[in-house]
């Protein structure tokens, strides 16, 4: 049976067999106009006519009450049937004093109310500041941060990995007085190790934490710019990665920045979880998932059961100590300086934790010789920066046996069955898993983008609410 509202005339199809005898009240959903449906009667009577065939005047019968509307009296149309005048002025009543009741079919209907025109079951039980926040949501950007110590990445609700940058920002200082931004991002890198006395190239991030409050405020603020879109007219909600093990005043440090930044609505997350639950482990599951998160700052060891983390070690030696190592090492050996781009570029291009050694990679480095005080060229193999980042390599291998040796025994076993986890960039170093394998007899992969696992897995937590609940730190 086809139902149309009387005053938007919205249409809408209802089952026969679920209006009641009686007939039932309704509420268009568009309009929220209340009215009565009844049964359509199986005969519909035709126009009464005389002996001659001639049509005779039609009385009518009120649809509402039954009632025989009289020859002179004033009928009216509700819901293309006809009503008397009273019934008529008592439906209108009716509609404008219960405007904002809900739909509601009598308990004697027969079958399910599915196919009555109804409310939403989600918007009946939402409240009023629910309903506020799902406004909010739709027209907001909402989006997760891997605020790194060397790059800063940006994962959009809908739309993945929008924004991958280093984590560098360049200003200019006025004798104490105030300092300008230059550059930040790729531009500022640039920079690094080439400005003046006057600008400086910093990083705002150290050891996974903020080191520059001011400065980060300030990188994080043009970043969120930089990949909103315009017809975002709301404040984002924002996800931030954040190390394992911070301390409180770390953790008020990254919402103070996020919401100087522009956010509505700040939660982080631990960056062993994201890490995991970016490389597709079922971390809502009672069985184990380890972790090994090497950025440039920090290395987070962690196992992982039922959204927590049953056991996990934070160490402060990551990808920016190698580089310190790559450069104290060729101090050392050849009396020549080097830059830590220089060094970062070694690591990047020729570094292995477990070379050939009968054919290692060499690579030619610039930089200043201190014994003839002047600017030279010489050539590194991969063997020296083996030997240079291996107490780096080794402590990284202890804090996995520490955290392994503090998880439960059934824990460990699934961890020799499923393996160990490795994301990072630090990942990306060249046989770190034949390394590690090695040294732990356990099984080792890598992550299939060990850079973006924790921005990716900070980001599906956007889609599942009830996950963020249960990962997200208080």
């Amino acid at each position: 049976m086809k139902v149309q509202c009387p005053k938007c005339e919205t249409v809408y199809q209802v089952a026969d067999e679920k209006i009641p005898v009686k007939g039932a009240y309704v509420r268009c959903l568009k309009c929220q106009t209340r009215f009565i449906i009844k049964k359509e009667s199986a005969e519909q009577p035709g126009p009464v006519t005389d002996e001659s065939g001639s049509r005779e005047p039609e009385t009518g019968v009120c649809k509402n009450c039954g009632r025989e509307i009289g020859k002179l009296e004033k009928s009216h149309t509700y819901n293309k049937h006809a009503v008397c005048h009273d019934c008529f002025k008592r439906l209108l009543r009716h509609a404008a004093t219960i405007r904002n009741d809900k739909l509601k079919i009598p308990s004697d209907a027969a079958g399910s109310q599915a196919d009555i025109p109804e409310q939403d079951e989600k918007v009946k039980s939402e409240s009023p500041s629910d309903i506020r926040a799902s406004f909010l949501d739709l027209f907001s950007k909402d989006m997760a941060i891997d605020l790194g110590t060397v790059n800063t990445l940006i994962y959009m609700k809908r739309r993945g990995i929008v924004l991958n940058e280093p984590s560098v920002i360049a200003l200019r200082t006025y004798n104490g007085n105030g300092r300008q931004v230059l550059a930040i991002g790729y531009e500022a890198q640039k920079m690094l190790g080439r400005v003046p006395a006057n600008i400086i190239a910093i990083r705002p991030m150290r050891d996974g934490v903020i080191a520059d409050f001011e400065a980060a405020g300030t990188m994080l603020k043009y970043f969120i710019k930089k990949v909103k879109q315009r017809l975002a007219f709301f404040k984002p909600r924002i996800i931030a990665a954040i190390p394992f093990g911070i301390t409180p005043v770390e953790k008020r440090a990254v919402r103070e920045a996020l919401f100087q930044a522009g956010a509505r609505e700040v939660f982080l997350i631990e960056e062993p979880m994201a890490a995991a639950i970016g490389a597709g482990l079922a971390v809502t599951e009672p069985k184990c998932s380890m972790v090994v998160d090497i950025g440039g700052g920090t290395t987070e060891v962690a196992v992982i059961s039922l959204s927590g983390i049953v056991s996990s070690k934070s160490l402060k030696i990551a990808g920016d100590k190698m580089d310190v190592a790559i450069m104290r090492y060729i101090k050392k050996k050849y009396n020549f300086i080097i830059g830590e781009r220089t060094a970062e570029l070694i690591k990047i291009t020729i570094g292995n934790a477990k070379p050939d050694v009968r054919n290692p990679e060499k690579m030619e480095v610039k930089g200043w010789d201190m014994v003839s005080e002047k600017p030279r060229i010489i050539s590194v193999n991969s063997g020296e920066v083996r030997d240079a980042i291996s107490e780096q390599l080794h402590a990284i291998t202890e804090a996995i046996k520490i955290v392994l040796d503090r998880t439960p025994q059934e824990l460990t076993a699934d961890v020799v069955e499923n393996g160990i986890i490795l994301t990072g960039g630090v990942a990306l170093l060249k046989n770190l898993d034949k390394f590690l394998r090695k040294e732990t007899g356990l099984p080792i992969k890598v992550a299939e983008n060990p850079l973006l696992t924790v921005a990716i897995g900070s980001g599906m937590t956007l889609d599942n609410i009830e996950l963020l609940k249960q990962v997200v730190v208080r």
